[in-house]
C-alpha cells in the first residue's frame, strides 16, 4: 500500500494499514500545509502543539508499527499489470504497490497583495475557530469578496470588535452590506497589508484572510 502525502490524514491512514499487518510506505514531500502556523488549536490532546511536531509523532507511531516513510514528491503513477501501480518519484525512483491512497491535502490560494503572504499565520490568519481565541478582542479585518468573506464578519464572538471587510474590488453591494450586517466595507484594489490596518483601531490589529483552496499537486 503506497500512501501519497505524510500530513496527518496519510500518517492517520498509514498508522491503521500498519497495525492490520499491511505492509505500509508513505511518500511525503515535508510540506505541510499550515507550516508557516506557530501552533494549531483545537486538536484534542494536542491543542498548541507546533504541526511539525505532531507530524514527527506521526512518523515515530507508523515507524513503530513497520511502516515505511519515504521523503520525496510523487511526480506520476503508471498501472503495472492489471492489478498495481508504479508510483514514480520526481527524483527517479519508483515504487511498486498494489493499493494507493492519495491524501496530498489542499493548498491556499492568497490574494496577490503585497505584504500578505510574509504575514500569512502569523497575523493573517486563515480561521476564526483556529485562532480567533489568541487575538481575541483585537480590532478585526476580514479580507475577501464572497459571501464566505460577509460570515467571517458576522460569525464572530460578540465580545470581538465589530470587524472592518476588505473587498479586493467595489462591493457591489456595498450600502447594503454596511447597513444589514454593520459592517464598514473598504476597496482594498492593490492596496499593500500595511496600509489595511490604516482602517483599524490602533489597538493591534487580526486580519482574517477568505483565500481558496485548491487541490494540491501529486
Amino acid at each position: 500500500m503506497a500512501v501519497i502525502g505524510g500530513g496527518p490524514a496519510g500518517l492517520s491512514a498509514a498508522l491503521v494499514l500498519a497495525r492490520a499487518r499491511r505492509t505500509v510506505v508513505v511518500v511525503d514531500a515535508g510540506k505541510l500545509r499550515n507550516a508557516p502556523a506557530r501552533h494549531m488549536y483545537g486538536y484534542l490532546s494536542r491543542d498548541g502543539v507546533v504541526p511539525a511536531e505532531l507530524v514527527a509523532a506521526g512518523r515515530q507511531e507508523v515507524t513503530g508499527y513497520g511502516g515505511d516513510i519515504v521523503p520525496g514528491t510523487a511526480s506520476d503513477l503508471v498501472p503495472d499489470g492489471r492489478s498495481g501501480f508504479w508510483v514514480l518519484l520526481a527524483d527517479g525512483n519508483r515504487i511498486s504497490a498494489r493499493r494507493l491512497l492519495v491524501t496530498t491535502g489542499l493548498r491556499d490560494e492568497l490574494p496577490d497583495i503585497p505584504g500578505l503572504r510574509d504575514r500569512w499565520a502569523r497575523d493573517v490568519l486563515h480561521c476564526p475557530y483556529c485562532h480567533g481565541h489568541e487575538v481575541r478582542d483585537r480590532p478585526l479585518g476580514v479580507i475577501g469578496g464572497t459571501a464566505g468573506a460577509v460570515r467571517l464578519c458576522t460569525d464572530r464572538p460578540p465580545v470581538d470588535p465589530g470587524p472592518c471587510l476588505f473587498h479586493p474590488t467595489r462591493h457591489p453591494h456595498r450600502r447594503r452590506t454596511e447597513d444589514d450586517v454593520r459592517i464598514a466595507v473598504h476597496d482594498c484594489n492593490a492596496a499593500r497589508l500595511p496600509a489595511l490596518s490604516d482602517h483599524l483601531p490602533p489597538e493591534g490589529e487580526s486580519v482574517r484572510e477568505g483565500r481558496r483552496h485548491c487541490p494540491r499537486p501529486r
